[in-house]
């Protein structure tokens, strides 16, 4: 009988272009990293939607065109994994698990598919906070917002279930020149949360655990080398799934705001080159 351990990694992802009405900080270095983690039967079911949607301004944010580009997985809303907007947004997300998850609360899919549209770092917050309503569950997100005149905002966000209010609690964290952060799949400030034990917990812990003994990163080079550290077989920064942990990383970027790239591997950077690299089209239109 075969697993999902079984299942090889292929040296493509399918690039969607749909057009309609439907439906790291320092002086010269400014990137975002993220490894895409998921059950090992969703490896190679990722693809790269790239969006321009003209409509007429309807639903809370009263959206009128967008225009992004994101990684996401088949039958799922783009923006719940990492992506970036024509205004100058980039963003990756982190899945939080709070033990209680609230009905009659807004999706975070749909927060994150909604993060999409936002034109500036505040109407992005907004989107977060989801006032009149607040998100069903939790999760993070570090996000860059790049102005046209070079100048940028690296923040990352906390998002907590709206329990007994009607928007998300949310903790924000803006990175000064020189700084780095690293943020798993748990609370690192909204720690008034409880959540859920087992292995996202367990594995965060590890990998805040072994980044501890990696320098701070200083360039593409150094992030890499902790986003692709395989030292602890059991929860390793770049997964190839184990009998104890199926998870598997369906993908690794890495945003490059200076250079205005976005990188993606399907395989160890360690032993592999990239997939692909794609160039980040900030317009900064309306």
């Amino acid at each position: 009988m075969s697993s999902s351990l079984d299942i090889g990694r292929r040296n493509a992802i399918p690039i969607i272009y749909t057009s309609g009405t439907h439906y790291e900080v320092g002086f010269d270095v400014i990137l975002l990293g993220h490894t895409e983690d998921a059950l090992g039967e969703l490896l190679n079911y990722v693809y790269i939607v790239s969006a321009r949607i003209h409509d007429k301004p309807r639903g809370r944010q009263a959206t009128l065109d967008e225009n992004f580009t994101a990684l996401c997985y088949a039958g799922h809303l783009p923006g719940f994994c990492m992506g970036y907007n024509h205004h100058g947004l980039t963003f990756s997300i982190n899945v939080i698990c709070p033990r209680k998850v609230l009905a009659a609360k807004t999706p975070r899919h749909f927060l994150c598919r909604a993060l999409l549209s936002a034109k500036t770092i505040g109407g992005a917050h907004d989107i977060l906070r989801d006032e009149g309503t607040g998100s069903a569950h939790g999760f993070s997100v570090n996000m860059v917002f790049m102005h046209q005149d070079g100048d940028y905002l690296f923040e990352n966000v906390e998002i907590g279930p709206a329990e007994n209010c009607n928007e998300s609690p949310l903790s924000i964290v803006t990175l000064s020149l020189g700084e780095h952060l690293l943020h798993t799949n748990k609370y690192l400030r909204l720690t008034n949360i409880t959540e859920e034990d087992g292995k996202c917990m367990e594995s965060s812990n590890l990998r805040h655990a072994r980044a501890s003994q990696f320098p701070a990163p200083k360039n593409c080079h150094d992030l890499l080398e902790l986003l692709s550290d395989t030292e602890d077989s059991t929860f390793p920064f770049f997964r190839e799934g184990s009998e104890k942990d199926p998870t598997k990383t369906v993908a690794l970027g890495v945003f490059d705001l200076v250079k205005k790239t976005w990188t993606i591997w399907m395989r160890n950077p360690r032993t592999a080159d990239p997939l692909l690299e794609i160039p980040l089209l900030f317009t900064w239109s309306t």
